[in-house]
């Protein structure tokens, strides 16, 4: 018995040693990868191709080589010989031998197959996003995506059931391409009937009050797009899909499926640092589509050296239809302290209710606001006023535009209720212009602001103040009061407020970018909408940013252009254009 038991240990010993080389091989081990002879295709491309890794440019102390997984070894000859292939270069010559220093790719990359000829027959303007032309080297991605773009060209139009046929004829002698692209427009397209398959306890009106068609308009892409963003602004699906087929039918009916969120209640513990408040700590809180109907439930918290600040929010879609506008409320109630931002300790209880409606270029919101503020050495000011919130947005984008109009207008007006009331109105209009130009952006934005006091006095924090990260750069947070010279200010806030920002930003290595610009002030306490008499600080500066999926991470380094002893740095994520 104890001789069978020893076979079998002897047995399970040679297995595991046979096991153990054969594991070893199927272990991840990088290896590095060298390229040479690749002139046209750059080595970056190729290691991107296959996700060579290099270490980060923080890690000094490795040498920066591209490394792979040496499993992947095999199937390489066969996926470079592809790629090539793929753009253009039908006879590349692709080897490599291995060394104990890793593996090693000789290209010989030979000569690609040019574009002879790009013959177009179309019914309609296509020109545009045609992307092969004559001369170029022909890549299957810019055929392809000439395709697709010119069906995305029609269907932006409204247009369906065209007919597109697109050919390229190759001659491998003469390494030529010919291209021939021929379209017939179809006829335009409405959309149809919307049906909505998803949970009974989310009501269909509030999905259709997020969607920016209606049954018989022109079909639109773009707004297809716009309801996605809306829907999933609501926060209250794990699962949204829109459904169409525009091959078969001129009237395209639109199918919405969902699934409601099922992790509806989040929160999230924040620690920080920002340029005007010092270290601070946040929470938040919140509860997504809040007993259904897509209501949102919010509690924020910020503490930090300078403010306290708190606050709880309700939103309910989609309360009322008025004319066919289904409109919003929301009611936001807090408390704020700021200490050391100006040259006033302020306390402020609120509460501000709103009716707002929003749709794909515009937002409307009209509320009315209660504020009780006591500020520092002054008395308390208790304020009714009704106000009104107007977006007019073009741009391409609202994380990191590239092209684009913004337009906003504010207003409040402070009401009559008591013999002791301030009774004033204030306006602020902001127009920011986008524009791209091969890899550098241009953005302009402009502000200007005026309040008019008809009885009594203004609270000093209703007034105008300029400076901090989305104002003039060289100064911090509200720190420009009324400007006295070209490089000095009051601590005293103005009735009167301009404000233009200049910025261009142009890549300088992968998602990294460059900020170049200029910031100009002007707080004034002449109650006039257009007055510009008194002096302008000028500020200019540099800054960096770093793409990121939720927005650009910005630095920027501003300094007056009068005295460069007064700057500033700002740390911010998002565009301020």
């Amino acid at each position: 018995m104890n001789r069978v038991i020893l076979y079998k240990l002897v047995i399970l010993f040679i297995l595991l040693l046979a096991i153990k080389p054969l594991n070893a091989k199927n272990i991840d081990q990088p290896i590095v990868i060298t390229f040479e002879g690749n002139k046209i295709i750059s080595t970056d491309e190729l290691e991107k191709l296959i996700g060579a890794k290099r270490p980060s440019t923080y890690i000094f102390w490795k040498e920066d080589v591209a490394t792979i997984n040496e499993l992947y070894i095999k199937k390489l000859d066969e996926i470079f010989s592809f790629f090539y292939r793929q753009e253009g270069f039908y006879d590349a010559n692709i080897t490599h031998y291995v060394d104990n220093k890793g593996i090693h790719f000789k290209i010989e990359e030979r000569e690609f197959i040019k574009i002879d000829s790009v013959t177009v027959e179309s019914d309609f303007h296509i020109t545009e996003v045609i992307y092969l032309k004559e001369g170029q080297r022909f890549r299957s991605k810019d055929f392809g995506r000439t395709k697709s773009s010119i069906n995305k060209l029609l269907l932006d139009n409204g247009l369906c059931r065209n007919k597109l046929d697109t050919k390229a004829y190759v001659d491998l002698e003469k390494k030529l391409v010919k291209i021939t692209i021929k379209l017939k427009k179809g006829k335009l397209c409405h959309f149809g009937r919307v049906t909505i398959d998803g949970s009974p306890s989310m009501d269909k009106e509030l999905i259709l009050s997020r969607l920016h068609f209606e049954e018989g308009e022109v079909f639109d892409l773009y707004k297809i797009k716009e309801s996605y963003e809306s829907l999933y602004a609501l926060e209250s699906f794990d699962h949204l899909r829109m459904v169409y087929d525009t091959k078969f039918n001129n009237i395209i009916p639109i199918d919405i499926h969902f699934k409601e969120i099922q992790k509806n209640k989040t929160s999230r513990v924040g620690l920080g640092y920002a340029t005007d408040l010092n270290f601070q700590a946040s929470y938040h809180w919140e509860y997504r589509n809040f007993y259904g109907e897509g209501r949102k439930l919010l509690f924020d918290l910020l503490f930090s050296e300078k403010q306290k600040h708190i606050e709880n929010n309700f939103f309910n879609p989609a309360v009322l239809d008025l004319w066919g506008y289904h409109i919003d409320f929301q009611n936001s109630v807090g408390y704020k302290e700021e200490q050391e931002i100006h040259n006033f300790d302020e306390k402020v209880a609120y509460d501000k209710l709103y009716l707002q409606h929003r749709d794909d270029k515009w937002l409307h919101s009209v509320g009315v606001g209660v504020e009780n503020i006591e500020i520092s050495n002054d008395k308390d000011f208790f304020i009714i006023y009704p106000f009104m919130h107007l977006i007019y947005d073009l741009r391409d984008s609202k994380i990191n535009p590239k092209k684009g109009i913004y337009f906003a207008h504010k207003m409040e007006l402070g009401l009559p209720y008591s013999p002791d009331s301030t009774t004033y109105l204030k306006y602020l209009e902001e127009l920011r212009l986008i524009y791209s130009i091969s890899n550098l952006t241009f953005s302009a934005v402009g502000r200007v602001g005026a309040i008019n006091v008809y009885n009594n006095r203004l609270p000093e924090s209703k007034k105008f103040f300029a400076g901090g990260a989305f104002s003039n750069r060289a100064y911090g947070y509200d720190k420009i009061g009324i400007s006295t010279s070209s490089d000095e200010n009051s601590d005293l806030g103005g009735s009167s407020l301009a404000n233009l920002s200049l910025e261009v930003n142009f890549p300088i290595y992968k998602d990294v970018y460059m900020g170049v610009f200029t910031d100009s002030s002007m707080i004034s306490r002449t109650q006039s909408f257009w007055n510009f008499d008194e002096d302008i600080i000028h500020s200019v500066g540099l800054g960096i940013r770093y793409m990121t999926p939720i927005g650009p991470f910005k630095i920027d380094f501003g300094m007056n252009t009068q005295n460069y002893s007064q700057n500033g740095l700002h740390f911010q994520i998002g565009q301020s254009f």
